[in-house]
This record gives structure tokens, C-alpha cells and sequence, in this order.
């Protein structure tokens, strides 16, 4: 089709109705369907005062399509605590056999979190022993748990290990009062029992989720 016939059959639908114009300002557009008229090339006519700027179209391909919108995020923080006397012997990092009943389910739930954001894997011993001896034996404890962790099948990626030593013990102040206990002496096995609490390992998890209204 010509130009000149292009114009002529964009004059005969504008004698049509003016208001074909009203519902897709700047083209011409049917008003059974209020689809935009195309010509045989399958373009969009428009009107004579057409503005892309203001009144074009994605479908006629006049403007860019806006990107859509994502979804709001959110990062979730959860602690689990895992007791040192289920993972390892006493004053020992390498883990025990019945660990895996603990770390099994944890493994799974990790590895099959889509919105898994990191894992911090702190561990912790009681004030029992030399400070830098604890820091030692938690990082190896905490290793251990790592380990287990990517060798299951958890990206290494997105696990930190930290050996905290015997940070944030709240057993201290409350065992040390109850049994005496000089530094450098064998600890008595109810002090030991009392601390327990202290001698740990704690999963940091951050988990990214979708917020829904």
C-alpha cells in the first residue's frame, strides 16, 4: 500500500466517529473492540497529532515495556543451638557418630533452601581451660560442623565457621559460685556437668523470603 492510499484510508476512519480516538488517544482505534486499527502491514494508524512521547503505545511499539516490579524482600535471622555433648566427646572436635541424627535434618533443610542467604557457625566452649586453648578447640569444633555440612551437600559459599572460645557463656558466674575450682586443677565432673550449657555450637541462619500482602 502506497503512501498516498495509507493516508486516504487513515482520513475515511477518522470521518468515522471522532471518538474512535478517545479510549487509545493518537491512533485510531475500532469502538466494538477499542482495539488500535492496523493497516495491512500490521502497523498501528495514528492520529495526525500523534505524540509518542505522551500517548504511545507497547503494543504498537512506541514505548518500552515498564520492568516489572519485583517483590518486596525481606532477610529472616534464626539461631539454633546445638548442644557440644551431642556433637563431640568432652574437650574433643571431632564429631561424634550420632551427630548425624542432629546435623542430618539440618542439612536437608539447608540445602534445600532456595532463599538461603548464609550460614554462621559459632562455636563455643565453657571457661574451663587457657583462653587460647578454647578459642583453638571451638574453631576445630565449628570447622567439624561446616565440614559436615558442605559434605552433605550445602554450598561451602554460604557457611562461615567462627571458634568463639568461651564467649557468651551464661553458666560462669552461676557453676564457678556452686563449685569451688582453682585454674590449673582437674575441673570436678559436676562442674563440668554444670557448664554443659556453655559448651555449644549455634547455626546463624539467614534465609532471604518473599514478603507477601
Amino acid at each position: 500500500m502506497t503512501k498516498q492510499l495509507k493516508l486516504s484510508a487513515l482520513a475515511a476512519a477518522l470521518l468515522v466517529s471522532a471518538t474512535a480516538f478517545a479510549a487509545k488517544p493518537g491512533y485510531v482505534a475500532d469502538q466494538s473492540t477499542d482495539a488500535v486499527t492496523r493497516d495491512s502491514y500490521n502497523e498501528c494508524w495514528k492520529t495526525t497529532y500523534f505524540d509518542k512521547a505522551s500517548e504511545g503505545l507497547v503494543e504498537c511499539g512506541d514505548k518500552v515495556a515498564s520492568a516489572p516490579v519485583a517483590a518486596p524482600e525481606t532477610v529472616v535471622h534464626e539461631k539454633v543451638t546445638l548442644s557440644a555433648k551431642v556433637l563431640f566427646a568432652f574437650d574433643k572436635a571431632v564429631l561424634r557418630p550420632e551427630a548425624k541424627d542432629v546435623l542430618d535434618p539440618l542439612v536437608n533443610r539447608l540445602k534445600g533452601d532456595s532463599g538461603l542467604k548464609g550460614v554462621t557457625v559459632n562455636g563455643y566452649t565453657d571457661y574451663l581451660g587457657k583462653e587460647k586453648y578454647n578459642l583453638t578447640l571451638s574453631q576445630k569444633r565449628a570447622d567439624a560442623v561446616k565440614d559436615y555440612f558442605v559434605a552433605g551437600g550445602v554450598s561451602a559459599d554460604k557457611i562461615v565457621a567462627v571458634g568463639q572460645g568461651s564467649a557468651n557463656a551464661s553458666m560462669t558466674a552461676d557453676c564457678s559460685s556452686k563449685f569451688k575450682f582453682k585454674k590449673g586443677h582437674r575441673a570436678p565432673a559436676a562442674l563440668k556437668a554444670c557448664l554443659e550449657p556453655d559448651r555449644r555450637v549455634e547455626l546463624e541462619i539467614d534465609t532471604v523470603q518473599t514478603v507477601t500482602k
